[in-house]
């Protein structure tokens, strides 16, 4: 059984670039760009986003945020990025063989 995981103390606050060059809060592994989109969409309401990612403490969150702040050209470009390449990957698979058999299926029933 996996251990659960637990709200790393407040101290322990640090970013550090991972393997595959993302920012991440130390200790948690947990992208910076998460909370910067969180910031985005709730604004600066860090009891909020802790309450979504009960595992990172208030002072993970204001690093995180301070640090997308920091970055806000670079972090804001790859958000963008992001979702114009999902919305593009939506509307490719909207016309998949599959998709089209599930709606087929869904019709019949």
């Amino acid at each position: 059984m996996a251990k659960p995981k637990t709200k790393t103390p407040d101290e322990s606050a640090e970013i550090i670039v991972n393997e595959q060059g993302v920012p991440v809060l130390a200790g948690a592994d947990f992208k910076v760009r998460q909370i910067a989109t969180d910031y985005i969409e709730m604004g600066d309401d860090v009891a909020g986003i802790q309450r979504q990612h009960p595992i990172l403490s208030r002072a993970q969150i204001r690093l995180a945020i301070s640090h997308y702040l920091d970055n806000k050209r670079s972090f804001d470009a790859e958000i963008e990025d992001s979702a114009r390449e999902y919305e593009r990957l939506h509307r490719e698979s909207a016309a998949s063989p599959i998709r089209q058999k599930f709606r087929e299926r869904r019709a019949k029933s």
